[in-house]
């Protein structure tokens, strides 16, 4: 029995060695893997404009007044294009004034008018 003992602990290291012997370390096997994601074209991002050093001069600062000039401008025309400036039925106002009848009617401060 004594001289079975290490006999056995041979013969397992043998066979566990075997064992581990017949499984590959090699990560990318004979067969081709299959990919199951979809792979498509992907979007350029955009390329951003750099933009050319300028100089302070004179002429500069004429340009860069005209277009602040042209933009106050827009505002203005566009402030201008709401109901409260282009519509006469506003008298001025935020919001149309009520429409009371002739006995109700009410002077108002705003427009001198009575409404």
């Amino acid at each position: 029995m004594k001289r079975l003992k290490p006999f056995i602990v041979v013969l397992l290291a043998f066979v566990s060695s075997l064992a581990l012997a017949q499984t590959s370390l090699d990560p990318t096997p004979n067969r081709p893997e299959h990919h199951s994601k979809f792979f498509s074209p992907k979007r350029a991002k955009a390329v951003k404009a750099k933009k050319k050093k300028v100089k302070h001069t004179a002429r500069y600062e004429f340009y860069k007044r005209v277009e602040r000039a042209a933009k106050d401008k827009q505002k203005i025309l566009k402030k201008l294009s709401k109901p409260q400036y282009s519509n006469p039925t506003y008298f001025g106002h935020k919001r149309k004034p009520k429409k009371r009848p002739a006995h109700k009617m009410r002077f108002c401060s705003e427009c001198h008018i009575r409404h």
